[in-house]
């Protein structure tokens, strides 16, 4: 039986384990692959052991032929350079600038940094598409690949890749297969995520930690000075809607879309990300769209909406 197209929202053990759907659902199988990025049943309490950050990609054409070839610096700022052909022409792909999710600077100054890094290389003609990516990274930076706890051996979880995914992805599925039919893997050990080695992982573990309460403080005192109404078309911000932190965001038809900034995962205050337009927080990595709604998690519920009178 398949249940594809259909979101899942936690499982229950019993005697054998039950999937339950957003919709109450129950599906009863023998072993569970959690594979959603970020877990979404998180059993082994995996948001104190990684950390997410963003990434972005510009698509350039340029004047001079691509001389082939895809590159990765070995330096910092980090940058990527590799191309990809589309609609009968060959696009520049320029990678970089990866950053903590919900920290740092504005979102555009990244691909801004990215452009002029292309500037750097080739006669840009025109920059086609922009994106950003998000990507999980663990305490000793190996992904978590096994049974999510030792206390639950037939749930399975795949996570963790640090932007490598497409190679990970694939050592998972191999090894999650052997583990589920009962077969030896030379990697269970490796990518176990009941592994814990003393030395970084508890420097790495405290310091990931730290950042998240710093910034779960920080939100809390940070004042609010902005009105909703002050905003421009296009633009997004913090603001303070009845004395309380609020995001707002006014659209080009000059609607306001607010929301409670609160992080309905663990109550971290989220920031405004200008270049995808999106709520992100700065502890975990969950991010919401302009009306609330979930894009990454962990956080699994929306946002709550705010009403105002005016909201033109």
């Amino acid at each position: 039986m398949w249940n594809e197209h259909t979101p899942v929202a936690d499982i229950e053990q019993g005697e054998r384990l039950s999937v339950v759907t957003r919709s109450k659902r129950r599906v009863t199988c023998d072993h569970v692959a959690v594979c959603s990025h970020f877990p979404f049943y998180d059993g082994g309490f995996y948001v104190s052991r990684m950390y997410a950050e963003r990434s972005y990609v510009i698509a350039i054409t340029a004047a001079e032929p691509y001389p082939g070839g895809m590159y990765l610096s070995a330096d910092n700022p980090k940058r990527s350079v590799r191309s990809a052909a589309a609609n009968g022409e060959t696009l520049i792909l320029i990678g970089g600038e990866n950053h903590k999710t919900g920290q740092g600077v504005p979102t555009m100054r990244h691909y801004e940094a990215l452009s002029s890094f292309a500037s750097q290389l080739f006669t840009v003609k025109d920059i086609r598409y922009r994106w950003s990516a998000q990507d999980l990274t663990t305490l000793d930076k190996v992904p978590y690949i096994g049974p999510m706890t030792a206390g639950t051996p037939n749930i399975y979880v795949a996570t963790g890749y640090r932007k490598w995914g497409m190679t990970n992805g694939t050592a998972a599925g191999m090894m999650l297969s052997d583990l589920i039919l009962g077969r030896d893997n030379r990697y269970r050990d490796l990518y176990s995520p009941s592994r814990f080695y003393a030395d970084p992982s508890v420097r790495q573990f405290f310091t990931t930690n730290l950042d998240v309460a710093k910034h779960l403080i920080v939100g809390k005192i940070e004042l609010a000075v902005r009105q909703p109404q002050d905003l421009a078309r296009g633009e997004g911000a913090v603001v303070s809607v009845n004395g309380k932190r609020a995001g707002a965001y006014k659209d080009e038809a000059g609607t306001l879309h607010v929301v409670d900034t609160t992080c309905t995962h663990m109550g971290c205050e989220l920031e405004w990300n200008s270049g995808d337009k999106t709520w992100d927080c700065p502890c975990h990595g969950s991010r919401f769209s302009i009306d609330g709604d979930v894009i990454e998690g962990p956080a699994k519920q929306p946002l709550a909406c705010i009403e105002l009178d005016d909201t033109k």
